[in-house]
């Protein structure tokens, strides 16, 4: 059996049965500071577009302001840009909010030449916040894709995967990760609508060595929107996996209950990728789950109902 812990997300409503403990809160150098009676995830600065650092924890922290010339900034740029993040974390915190989960995001390449070099940087967080929160989990989320001009992110690839556990491990960090895995088929350059079992299958069988040190999932779904660009973060595992346009995604017919299986000759690789992620995942250890679908809650009951389908239970 695998079992996940749901994190709410935007305040969308998972199946009426699922009721997360756990919500999202976004903790980038943009956000207003807020409060939350749950226990929360704390999603920090991910360096996709420009910020202004308008957010209050921000003020007075010079060493984390610095971007490319489009504003995009610049993370684990060097250790002031880490003291004043640890800061920036602290303080946005600041008992204010319970947190269980800190998810932090990659450097770029053109100024952080690997993983080695981040994770020299990283460990002063890491020992700041578990001195001050010790049963806190700080998760790093696999990157691709931004507006950032200089350079790309340095931890995307399941490559990349296998290099950081290796770290984690020779230095004895806590630090797991948060696998993305639409991020994760992009940078491998599987688009929507565009897999085959063979891929799917070489993927997965690499994931098996560092499956340990994965201590969540993203899912999300994509769909083809206007001037036919994959929308990314809308739509279903259907839209994602078949290659739906957005306008067409409410057509597919969507199970009543959980136990009634759809069956259709596309929905073939999405029950592969199911059963493949069950197999991975189904170790004993206990994961969070983060649907970051920003299209309707319809769309986020669907990949949870898929999930449940395959086997996955919900806690």
């Amino acid at each position: 059996m695998v079992t996940l812990i749901p994190i709410r997300y935007r305040n969308k409503k998972y199946p009426d049965e699922i009721e997360p403990k756990i919500e999202e809160i976004s903790a980038h150098f943009d956000s207003k500071i807020t409060v939350s009676d749950l226990d929360c995830s704390l999603h920090t600065e991910y360096s996709y577009g420009p910020r202004k650092f308008t957010c209050l924890a921000c003020k007075d922290l010079s060493g984390i302001r610095v971007t490319d010339g489009k504003g995009v900034p610049k993370l684990w740029f060097n250790e002031d840009w880490v003291r004043d993040f640890t800061q920036f974390t602290l303080e946005f915190v600041d008992d204010r909010i319970i947190p269980t989960i800190i998810e932090i995001h990659p450097p770029f390449d053109d100024y952080c030449n690997n993983l080695s070099q981040f994770i020299e940087l990283y460990q002063y967080f890491e020992d700041e916040i578990m001195s001050t929160y010790p049963k806190i989990e700080v998760l790093i989320e696999n990157r691709y894709g931004s507006q950032y001009s200089d350079g790309t992110f340095i931890f995307s690839t399941i490559d990349d995967l296998k290099e950081l556990t290796k770290l984690i491990k020779e230095h004895d960090l806590k630090l797991r990760i948060a696998l993305d895995f639409p991020q994760l088929f992009s940078a491998h350059g599987f688009d929507i609508g565009k897999f085959s079992k063979n891929e799917l299958s070489e993927i997965f069988k690499q994931l098996y060595s560092v499956r340990r040190y994965i201590a969540s999932i993203h899912l999300w779904g994509k769909c083809i929107g206007k001037n036919n660009r994959a929308s990314a973060h809308m739509g279903t595992l259907d839209s994602y996996f078949k290659g739906l346009r957005c306008t067409d995604i409410d057509k597919i017919v969507v199970p009543n209950s959980y136990t009634e299986t759809v069956v259709s000759s596309y929905d073939d690789i999405k029950r592969y990728f199911l059963r493949e992620l069950y197999n991975l995942l189904n170790d004993g250890r206990v994961r969070y789950f983060l649907p970051e679908v920003n299209s309707r809650a319809d769309h986020l009951k669907s990949i949870v109902r898929d999930l449940i389908n395959s086997g996955f239970k919900f806690i």
